[in-house]
């Protein structure tokens, strides 16, 4: 059986990209799925030209594939999207909840919110030294070019901070709630898509969110600072994300009094718009076209690279790896120590991406610092002065998504200066734990100690994503090819079945080893992405996702179920994801952050009875 699993593993836009190009006649007529539902058109409305279908794989991956194909790919998690045959059916009607238990679980906070790019430079590390092992013999060559150009590390960042109000809302569309913040009082244009990519349109126009690239959001380019000094949380994205997959979340925490900085780490995000600033060595070095193929190789070398890799290293495998492209396991042989060795290339990531997390919070403790001296350390940044006084930097927390997750309980066991974490989607597992893994102080080398310090972990009820990575890559085809399992993942605790009632083993085992006060929060009918901003249907009212259940038993096909989305009560229609993820979020920071102590109750005695389905606590409850 051949699994197609980097559809399910990697940001899909630049493989359909890769893909249009070799469509037959009949289907070269039609735009790439992408493009069209970046134009607006209802996925039900999507042209599939050449006899082929439409599916999705939630979020946000679409692709046409022959009819022939549609239940194979519905057994890997896609949802299939026909075309009605009398034209497009009406949008389906949210779910009515009475009253506005959830519209009024929050509201805009009473800032207006501010933001400001930053490109962080780290003089003492290399641009990608993840990279420079293990990514290929092209990219090290591009590398190599960057490194002689004198270019360091550098990490591209957006900062969001409290802004005075003007007293008028931002213009939304009508069926958006809760209601929009409020703007800026002076200064500023409404940030777009566009400005996420630093003006680069053509990164902008690749996005995954189906968005035109003058998309506006909430945020004001450049408005002043409020007065007061703002807790700093820092949010991160998942393999192959970018500075889109927090936008809405760092506008609505910074609303509320927080100072929000979104990074796109240069080790694995896909469009990092990290050759735009034009004082950087390698970009006042290099033409247009040079800079484009630069880019154009960043993206190849995000998720294919990360699991070409894991093939190599477990399986010996050295075939091409891609859509449709991936080995049959049956035919795989375990390389002996290839789990140990896949695992040091996962630690060597977190590694790197917690470094280049340090260089953002320790940039972020500078520009928060008196001006001059600000100035001589960045030499000159137009941002220093800007934030002086105004970050309090001793109180930082960090928020992260799948790849981001665990990077988040990285950051909470090395960086002494992040002292709370939200993890959506993942737990770190033991064998990935970068610096030869969490210290020890129990004495028992099957169940290490984990993270120190507190943090809530947010996972999806039905996460077939990362049940597909663990279970099948890391773990059957591992058995299958003769390895032993215990290499990838050596606590029993990490090799369990799913159950209704932990349905992410890595991540309870994860949550089981944190040694602080601690929560783990079950959203139901969710899979991977729903959460983050770049999930499809998040900015339709009304539009309905399909998911895969996590099977409960070994060999039970996947079960398709409608994903939890658009709600309705007397407030409005509410994508409910983001509802619950704002209101855990905020809930969490004021508790850890701007030590209110009602928000710990607040956590338990949430109001989103139909979508959350259990949280453990220790340490939480008042």
């Amino acid at each position: 059986m051949r699994l197609a699993v980097l559809f399910a593993l990697v940001a899909a836009s630049a493989a359909l990209v890769a893909a249009s190009a070799a469509l037959p006649p009949a289907l070269a007529e039609a735009a790439p799925p992408l493009q069209q539902l970046r134009d607006g058109v209802d996925p039900r409305d999507v042209e599939c030209r050449g006899g082929m279908e439409l599916v999705v794989r939630p979020p946000s991956d679409p692709a046409c594939v022959r009819q022939s194909s549609v239940g194979t790919m519905e057994e890997r998690g896609w949802v299939h999207v026909p075309r009605p045959a009398g034209g497009p059916d009406p949008a389906p009607a949210p779910a009515v909840i009475p009253g506005d238990l959830v519209s009024g679980a929050y509201s805009p906070g009473p800032y207006a919110v501010g933001v400001q790019p930053n490109f962080v430079y780290d003089e003492g590390r290399p641009f990608d030294e993840w990279g420079s092992k293990y990514k290929s013999d092209e990219y090290q060559e591009l590398l190599a070019r960057i490194t002689a150009s004198g270019q360091p590390s550098t990490v591209v960042t957006n900062v969001y901070y409290p802004s005075p109000p003007s007293g008028s809302p931002v213009e939304r569309p009508a069926a958006f709630h809760p209601s929009p913040l409020q703007a800026a009082a002076a200064g500023g244009d409404r940030h777009t898509v566009l400005d996420l990519h630093m003006g680069n349109a053509k990164l902008a126009a690749d996005n995954q969110v189906a968005k035109d690239p003058s998309h506006e959001y909430q945020s004001f380019v450049g408005a002043p600072l409020a007065d007061g000094a703002f807790p700093l949380v820092v949010m991160i994205h998942g393999l192959g994300g970018d500075l889109l997959t927090w936008n809405q979340a760092a506008e609505h925490l910074a609303s509320h009094g927080y100072v929000v900085a979104t990074l796109a780490y240069t080790s694995d995000s896909t469009r990092t718009p990290v050759f735009e600033d034009p004082g950087a060595p390698f970009a006042s070095a290099s033409s247009r076209e040079e800079l484009d193929a630069a880019y154009a190789l960043r993206s190849q070398e995000t998720g294919p690279r990360v699991f070409a890799n894991f093939l190599g290293m477990m399986y010996g495998f050295e075939g091409e790896v891609g859509p449709g492209m991936m080995p049959d396991p049956s035919e795989l042989t375990a390389r002996p120590g290839g789990g140990l060795e896949a695992g040091r290339m996962m630690a060597d990531l977190f590694e790197q991406r917690t470094n280049d997390l340090g260089s953002v919070i320790r940039e972020m403790s500078v520009l928060a610092g008196p001006g001059p001296e600000c100035s001589e350390a960045l030499g000159g940044d137009d941002l220093c002065g800007f934030f002086e006084g105004s970050v309090d930097m001793e109180n930082v927390g960090v928020m992260g998504h799948s790849l981001g997750s665990m990077t988040t309980q990285s950051a909470l066991a090395f960086l002494p200066e992040v002292d709370t974490a939200v993890a959506f989607n993942n737990g770190m597992p033991s064998r990935w734990e970068p610096f030869g893994g969490f210290p020890d102080s129990s004495g028992d080398p099957g169940m290490p100690d984990g993270v120190p310090r507190d943090i809530m972990f947010v996972i999806g009820s039905d996460d077939y994503f990362v049940h597909t990575v663990f279970r099948e890559i890391h773990m059957r085809w591992f058995e299958m090819a003769g390895g032993d399992v215990s290499e990838t993942y050596p606590l029993e605790i990490e090799r369990a079945w799913p159950t209704a009632d932990d349905p992410q083993p890595v991540a309870r085992a994860a949550y089981d080893r944190a040694l602080g006060a601690k929560a783990l929060v079950t959203f139901r009918d969710q899979g991977h992405g729903n959460a983050t901003d770049d999930v499809m249907g998040a900015d339709r009212p009304g539009f309905m996702s399909e998911g895969a259940r996590v099977p409960l038993e070994p060999g039970a096909p996947p079960e398709k179920y409608q994903a939890l989305g658009w709600v309705s009560d007397d407030g409005g229609d509410v994508f409910l994801p983001h509802q619950m993820r704002n209101y855990l979020v905020k809930a969490w920071f004021d508790w850890q952050l701007k030590g209110d102590d009602s928000q710990r109750g607040a956590i338990l005695d949430h109001p989103f009875e139909i979508g959350i389905t259990r949280i453990l606590s220790e340490g939480v409850a008042p």
